[in-house]
């Protein structure tokens, strides 16, 4: 507990005789107090960089951070954002206090009137009018003992109670999976890192910024969060047969729930995980259930009983009772349907079938295309907006799918976790068609044709460069090309060359505007408002642009005076032709071209194009690059290859005429006297030939291929369910945030443990260590170590070892391998310091660029990414590569 009262509430118990904390007790049990319940002391503005927050780069660190200073108007602070470089502490009353005898809100809205934007932006653009800034509060609780206390944070990424780091947030105020603290009677200081983000706060007026602090008295024990994830009814018929609810902890021990049950005999319902269900203290959850009805469903409210106990107490279970109202719909209305990810979480779309129209055109042992329609940031899928967004095209020929991208901010934008819900969704019609008894066409889920605005449109491009041999056509609406490209990245901390290189490096996956070879020869349709000012119109300008450098050429529509969003923008004439002309009954998939270009940041997350699958490159930091010339039979192709070392010939997405004869940078091998199956790929050799190769082993522990590769948010990429694993009481702390974090803007429902085992089908495994002694990977060669007694050691690619002594603030997060082509994401720190500034750089928002490991130190809390020890990427036999940056 700290002493937070503000030296002028000293001032006023002593002028009025009263304590404030007697006045509060007589009222309010827990109230957030802002200086006598309305201030906030405030220190700022500060240069911040594009999503730089996540790396530190808090120039207050190097003074003891935030903290450690006291309030004081007449100290001055460096700030390179003010006139005369000098920021000083203010106080502001808030635009909002509120105060219950169990909750307190408080909403602060901060501009800098001091600070000339105008001019700074005329310099730097948006990246100018964003800026990071601090401030206080206090929280009093008002009680004889300690009280449990959930705590919202409202657009906010990062902040301290009573001198202890919560990092993550709710940056986007999705208020899923808040923070469930522990606090002893008195005041607590609240420190709240405040961070301008154009992206999510928008660049039109006066920058200004708003948070939301909410305190709300704990419920205790279990507590279900918001409504039942459940299908729609269909003409009575449940559409998709799973459901979750979300609950959460409020207790301050582990939660087992034993067991789910239906008060309504018309419904049958089991748990889909092993039992007990365990949840951590202040963990927030997601309970996923098989449901199904044994008559035809006449109930529109389906009541839930769930049965639980503490884990330590040999207490009887408890129960809680949640209910849901169903919304029952006509087969062809667009409609919610539920389905698993492959991680073991359950996800929805909402699913518009083929009209009566079409579906009387075309028989059952006929297949029709999806329709994907991709939402922008912030928008529900279930929300009236992108329900009905095409009803003015009714009668496609196509299935016509809305995702969700598991949140409204589509996960990732629409990258690594968004798109594997998109791919799952498109899989699941085939389930629907089973559900509901569908008699009519069923559905190709190899042929798309892609759509959205905004972050959809940029989903859509990311569509287009990520599976083209899917892809009949592409239409982006004022989508961004790139989040580099939206708000540069101009203010970061500046840093070695080598350090700024990995960071976009590890973001060149959704560098679209560097992969649009990979969609020449699939018709695009992009359409923008000119007067667009949250997408400028500039984007779809340059893509165009892109395109016909590339010798291809897209169908441009800029409308005149027309903004981002306006009635009837994803059914214009131009694109409601376009869906038509696409989806019409002898539409094939476009032809591939005589001559094409590949390229690849990623292959784990680049399907085939012209069956052609990148399986390694040579270096991570590089682009891997083919060019493919085709004689007019098809049988003869050549390829030209720069960084790619292993590749292979899919027919999965492909369907074409495959070559007999191909000459790979002047190897020549013969297919035809080859045989063919699973395992055979080619291998490029060291000499620079290249040979063909029928090894089914070659995918060994030793090797990093499939979903291993990628940057850090490649732990995301797991199938089976996410382990997270503690050793102590203090890495449970880290272990709960961590899982926190990933429920708030993943969705991902994670499985907390002590132990290494892991209940369900195992997936990838993100372990929590703290100390000098710890191990770091099961693979015996592996490049980072710990040396004892010494530090953490890093092998460089000349096989030489770098050691980083061990000191206060040393940290490490990196990836490592598993079985089963499974990942480990360790988060190690030598003390405490370190720990927090390793698990502030798992993956949360997008655009930060954390590469494949990371040894951070100190410096890293003012210096951000400029102040690491080491960064960089692992090759394909999990050695430090040469582009890595080693202090």
């Amino acid at each position: 507990m700290a002493n937070g009262l503000h030296k002028e509430d000293r001032k006023f118990e002593a002028e009025t005789g009263w304590q404030l904390a007697e006045v509060l007790r007589s009222e309010l049990p827990i109230t957030f107090s802002l200086r006598r319940l309305a201030r906030w002391d405030i220190l700022g503005p500060f240069q911040i960089g594009t999503r730089e927050a996540t790396w530190g780069a808090d120039p207050l660190e190097h003074l003891g951070g935030f903290r450690s200073l006291q309030y004081d108007p007449d100290l001055r602070y460096h700030s390179s954002l003010t006139s005369d470089g000098m920021v000083s502490w203010t106080s502001q009353q808030v635009g909002l206090s509120m105060s219950s005898p169990d909750a307190a809100i408080a909403d602060l809205i901060v501009s800098f009137s001091e600070v000339d934007w105008d001019f700074m932006r005329s310099i730097h653009g948006w990246a100018a009018i964003q800026y990071q800034a601090w401030a206080r509060g206090n929280l009093i609780v008002d009680a004889d003992f300690s009280e449990t206390v959930v705590l919202y944070s409202d657009n906010v990424l990062e902040f301290w109670v009573d001198d202890r780091l919560h990092f993550g947030g709710d940056f986007y105020g999705y208020r899923i999976a808040p923070l469930v603290l522990h606090l002893e009677p008195g005041f607590h200081k609240v420190d709240v890192r405040l961070v301008r983000d154009v992206r999510a706060m928008g660049a039109v007026g006066e920058p200004s910024l708003c948070v939301r602090m909410e305190a709300q008295k704990a419920n205790g024990g279990l507590v279900v969060v918001g409504d039942l994830l459940l299908p729609d009814l269909v003409d009575g018929k449940l559409a998709s047969h799973v459901g979750s609810v979300t609950i959460r902890s409020e207790e301050n021990e582990w939660i087992e729930v034993w067991d789910i049950q239906t008060i309504d005999s018309v419904f049958v319902v089991a748990m889909t995980a092993d039992i007990p269900f365990r949840i951590a203290p202040g963990q927030t959850r997601q309970l996923v259930f098989h449901v199904s009805s044994t008559t035809k469903i006449t109930l529109s409210t389906l009541s839930l009983e769930i049965f639980f106990k503490m884990k330590a107490k040999s207490s009887p279970l408890s129960h809680i009772i949640v209910s849901h109202s169903f919304s029952d719909r006509t087969i062809h209305e667009p409609h919610k349907v539920t389905f698993l990810l492959s991680s073991g979480s359950l996800s929805y779309s909402i699913l518009r079938p083929p009209s009566e129209i079409v579906k009387n055109q075309f028989s059952s042992n006929q297949s029709l295309p999806v329709l994907l329609n991709l939402h922008g940031a912030g928008l529900e899928a279930d929300s009236h907006q992108v329900r009905h967004t095409l009803d003015a095209v009714p009668d496609l020929h196509a299935w016509v799918i809305f995702p969700t991208g598991v949140t409204p901010w589509s996960g990732d934008d629409w990258h690594t976790l968004g798109f594997s819900d998109v791919e799952a969704g498109i899989t699941n019609i085939l389930d629907w068609i089973k559900a509901v008894e569908w008699k009519g066409p069923s559905v190709d889920t190899k042929k798309w044709l892609v759509s959205g605005h905004s972050n959809g449109g940029q989903g859509t491009w990311y569509a287009l460069t990520h599976h083209p041999d899917r892809i009949l056509g592409g239409a982006p609406v004022s989508g961004y090309s790139s989040i580099q490209a939206y708000v540069p990245y101009t203010n970061w901390k500046i840093a070695d060359p080598k350090i700024t290189n990995i960071i976009h490096g590890a973001l060149a996956d959704y560098r679209h505007e560097l992969l649009v070879d990979n969609f020449v020869g699939i018709p695009v349709m992009q359409q923008h408002g000119s007067a667009d000012d949250n997408v400028p119109v500039y984007h779809s300008r340059r893509m165009s642009q892109l395109i016909s450098q590339a010798n291809w050429s897209s169908t441009y529509s800029e409308l005149q005076g027309k903004g981002h969003w306006f009635d009837k923008v994803m059914t214009t004439s131009a694109l409601s032709k376009f869906y038509e002309q696409t989806l019409s009954k002898e539409q094939e998939k476009p032809s591939l071209p005589l001559s094409f270009t590949i390229v690849v940041s990623n292959p784990a997350s680049m399907s085939s194009r012209g069956g052609i699958i990148f399986d390694q490159l040579i270096s991570p930091n590089q682009l891997g690059r083919m060019v493919v010339e085709r004689d007019h039979r098809t049988i003869y192709w050549t390829f030209k290859t720069s960084n790619v070392l292993r590749f292979h010939i899919s027919t999965l997405d492909f369907k074409g005429a495959l070559p007999q004869l191909v000459n790979i940078d002047g190897s020549f091998i013969n297919l035809l006297s080859s045989s063919t199956g699973v395992g055979q790929s080619f291998l490029r050799s060291a000499d620079g030939s290249w040979q063909l190769l029928h090894n089914i082993h070659w995918k060994s522990f030793e090797q990093r291929f499939g979903r291993q590769l990628g940057s850090l948010d490649s732990i995301l990429r797991t199938k089976g369910r996410l382990l997270v694993h503690f050793s102590d009481s203090e890495t449970l702390k880290v272990c709960v945030q961590i899982s926190r974090n990933l429920f708030q803007y993943f969705r991902a429902n994670a499985e907390i443990s002590g132990t290494e085992s892991i209940h369900g089908e195992a997936g990838n495994m993100i372990r929590v260590e703290m100390g000098p002694i710890a191990s770091l990977s099961s693979l015996s060669s592996f490049p980072i170590r710990i040396e004892q007694g010494k530090g953490m050691s890093v092998r460089d690619p000349r096989g030489g070892r770098k050691l980083y002594e061990f000191e206060e603030g040393l940290g490490a997060i990196f990836l490592s391998p598993l079985p089963d082509e499974r990942l480990e994401l360790k988060i190690w720190g030598f003390d405490q310091h370190g720990l927090e500034q390793a698990a502030r750089l798992l993956p949360t928002l997008t655009g930060v660029g954390q590469p494949e490991f990371i040894v951070v130190g100190k410096r890293c809390g003012w210096e951000g990414a400029a102040g690491v020890f080491a960064m960089g990427s692992f090759d394909s036999s999990w050695s430090v590569s040469d582009g890595s940056f080693l202090l």
